[in-house]
């Protein structure tokens, strides 16, 4: 028997592994109280990840630790101990969560990455997200609350039906039958876009036709201004202030967005368009989404072409073209000049994040150059863009 803590935030979380039986359960009751009396005031949660075993002596531990921590909870509980819980009441005493289901990405079809994990096709049936933090249970629950909504709302998305352990963190399931996505259509046939942006736009104007509630998701425009503020210490005063009354006088609007709507979020199941990935759904006005787009195609990988080949794995010309074309379907125009004209006000916004994210990352390879770029574009749109609303 072995006892390991961490604490995270006001939670300590307090691991227990191997066999608690009759033995070793004093041993146990003094690790675990210790424990708790060198984190006095914070909420004690007992990780079952790796306990094989637990007897009766055990179990009074347990009680007796209750007795002091009436909020007590346990996780990660193997079927065969949580079948011990559940004979003896414990589990209607205690909170106890049984473990999710391990599962490997190991020789699984990579589909794509994101800010917040990775995406495989686990088999003909499952797309599998891994996350990259450790401890990724907010966000897992928050992005699963937002597809409910999303679906709620009239969105053909997908659901996560499942909460797995991939390695040392988490994951989610999702079932999407012999689905694939937009980008997979690019890669096909990158010379007649035609299909891959009836897909991409079709669901893209079906999310913006979404108004939403007041405080239902992150407001787009308040985000927008975090990151202007402070690039506009990095800019040229009069830029600076430009950029951020622009940004301020965005007109207030409840349109739902995803947020991060790229190709790779964007899979085709019986030829109908679902959308992933849903933990960056917000509101605000469409140029924010847009802005975003302009990112993901083009903005992103300007520095360095070959990036967009690892992110999508299609060339940056493909991504590119593939903006541009999208673009003026949402717009409904071949017009150039007033599709330009867009183009720049959501390139303001861009490059507003890009030069923020480089700032603040300065160990990046291209962090300098894209610095020097966002400011030299930032120079040359604010000096010819007065409004961003379109």
């Amino acid at each position: 028997m072995k006892l390991a803590s961490r604490v995270e935030k006001n939670i300590l979380y307090i691991a227990i592994h191997g066999r608690v039986d009759a033995s070793v359960a004093a041993e146990a009751e003094t690790g675990i109280f210790n424990m708790k009396n060198e984190h006095s005031g914070k909420h004690v949660v007992l990780d079952a990840d790796k306990l094989e075993y637990i007897s009766s002596a055990g179990l009074r531990v347990i009680l007796r630790l209750r007795k002091e921590e009436p909020n007590l909870a346990i996780i990660n509980v193997a079927p065969e101990v949580y079948e011990v819980f559940d004979m003896t009441g414990f589990t209607d005493m205690v909170t106890i969560e049984k473990a999710y289901r391990r599962m490997s990405v190991e020789g699984c079809e990579f589909i794509a990455k994101g800010a917040n994990g990775a995406v495989y096709r686990y088999d003909d049936e499952t797309i599998l997200k891994t996350y990259y933090a450790k401890d990724a249970l907010p966000e897992i629950k928050q992005e699963r609350e937002n597809a409910r909504r999303a679906f709620v709302l009239g969105i053909n998305t997908a659901i996560p039906y499942g909460i797995v352990r991939v390695g040392e963190g988490y994951g989610t399931v999702t079932e999407l039958l012999n689905a694939f996505s937009v980008t997979k259509l690019l890669r096909d046939n990158p010379d007649d876009m035609t299909e891959a942006i009836k897909y991409y736009v079709d669901l893209l104007k079906s999310i913006h036709a979404v108004e939403v509630e007041d405080g239902e998701f992150p407001d787009m425009k308040e985000v927008a201004l975090g990151w202007a503020n402070f690039a506009a210490e990095h800019l040229p005063e009069d830029q600076g202030k430009k950029l951020c009354a622009l940004i301020e006088a965005v007109p207030k609007q409840n349109t739902l967005l995803h947020g991060d709507y790229h190709t790779n979020n964007v899979m085709i199941q019986n030829g109908e368009p679902l959308l992933i990935d849903l933990d960056t759904l917000c509101m605000g006005h469409p140029v924010f989404e847009l802005g975003s787009m302009f990112n993901a195609y083009v903005g992103f990988a300007e520095i360095n072409h070959q990036s967009i080949m690892s992110f999508l794995g299609i060339s940056f010309d493909t991504a590119g073209r593939f903006w541009n074309m999208a673009l003026k379907s949402y717009l409904g125009t071949e017009d150039d000049a007033v599709c330009q004209s867009v183009a720049e006000k959501a390139m303001i916004i861009g490059y507003t994040r890009i030069l923020r994210r480089a700032i603040r990352r300065p160990d990046e390879q291209d962090s300098p150059a894209r610095i020097a770029r966002c400011k030299e574009m930032l120079g040359t749109l604010l000096n010819k863009v007065d409004s961003l609303a379109f």
